[in-house]
């Protein structure tokens, strides 16, 4: 039973560690797609006025 519970505990904390990785590079992705869309919005007055913050460069 000992043995069940090591090897389950490294099975579970093997896939919790894959799934970070995973988690890490959609936030990697993102990154860039938002600096897109805050760019695409500062363009657009109707934009740029409903969402200010997104477009203040100070």
């Amino acid at each position: 039973v000992f043995l069940l519970v090591v090897l389950a505990t490294a099975v579970v904390s093997f896939s919790s560690d894959r799934v970070s990785d995973g988690r890490n590079a959609v936030a990697k992705a993102f990154d860039p797609m938002a600096l897109i869309a805050r760019d695409t919005c500062c363009m657009h007055s109707g934009c740029w006025e409903q969402y200010p913050e997104r477009c203040n460069k100070g």
